[in-house]
């Protein structure tokens, strides 16, 4: 915020010019300079003004109004004289403990240069907080990041889920909807005839995974239109109770998945 007139002069310490050689016993009124220009003081604490080396006491020897020094006795003919001004006093104190807010942070304050190696750990980032725009892609390193642009190497085991989606019969329905989004393999047990109808295939282009189908007697299976099946014919699924059978599948285009059905994967009995 700019000052209306003269702005701080905030740890300036100046010798003021020497004025004793306008001391006449009678004067006390005096003009203030450093170096043959006028000096003004806001106040009579920021000066150290000796006289005839004795130490003047502020307020008490002496006051000040702007670059006029008023001395409460006249100084005497012949009398010396030096000052030190202080300039302008700036205390801001010691900030206490968990008073400085984000609100008093100027924007760009924190810089890399401020932040001390490893101090920054996971516990202090909440990934829901880690954006696009306050995280620098092109700094992580690949080996450490799976990203669209990279080409990644898994060096671990990669597992996924298995979504059981229970007991399918009458009462908790026999129509099976996948939400593909929800989980690459599922997995349920056919108490009834079933239908696999046709997912949502928006977004889920190029995914693949399985369905495990347990049966529990005697049941048919039909499939929806994006099913599409080797010879364009469905298998016919395992209807001995505790039989599994594993449907592999891949999401071609929004509206095909190709389906590869491995029947009774427990053997006969």
């Amino acid at each position: 915020m700019p000052y209306i007139g003269r702005s701080p002069q905030v740890g300036n310490y100046s010798k003021l010019d020497d004025i004793s050689a306008f001391f006449n016993s009678s004067d006390n009124q005096f003009t203030l300079q450093v170096a043959a220009q006028n000096y003004t003081a806001s106040l009579a604490t920021q000066l150290l003004i000796s006289i005839d080396g004795v130490l003047q006491e502020p307020e008490v020897a002496y006051t000040v109004s702007g670059s006029t020094i008023t001395f409460t006795s006249p100084p005497a003919g012949g009398a010396s004289f030096f000052g030190v001004a202080l300039g302008d006093t700036l205390n801001i104190g010691t900030v206490s403990d968990n008073t400085v807010s984000t609100a008093k942070l100027q924007d760009n304050a924190v810089t890399t240069a401020k932040l001390q190696d490893n101090a920054v750990t996971t516990l202090k980032i909440a990934d829901a907080n880690i954006t696009g725009a306050k995280l620098d892609i092109a700094s992580v390193a690949t080996s450490n990041g799976v990203f669209t642009h990279n080409n990644n190497a898994f060096t671990k085991s990669q597992k996924g889920e298995i979504d059981n989606l229970g007991v399918r019969n009458g009462a908790a329905g026999n129509t099976v909807t996948l939400t593909l989004t929800d989980s690459n393999h599922f997995s349920f047990t056919a108490n009834a005839n079933i239908t696999m109808a046709n997912p949502t295939l928006s977004g889920v282009v190029g995914q693949g995974g399985s369905i495990i189908v347990t049966a529990n007697g005697s049941y048919t299976t039909s499939w929806g239109s994006y099913w599409r099946f080797k010879t364009g014919t469905a298998p016919t699924m395992s209807t001995v109770a505790g039989k599994q059978d594993r449907i592999d599948y891949q999401v071609i285009s929004s509206n095909t998945i190709h389906v590869t059905a491995s029947i009774d994967m427990l053997g006969t009995s």
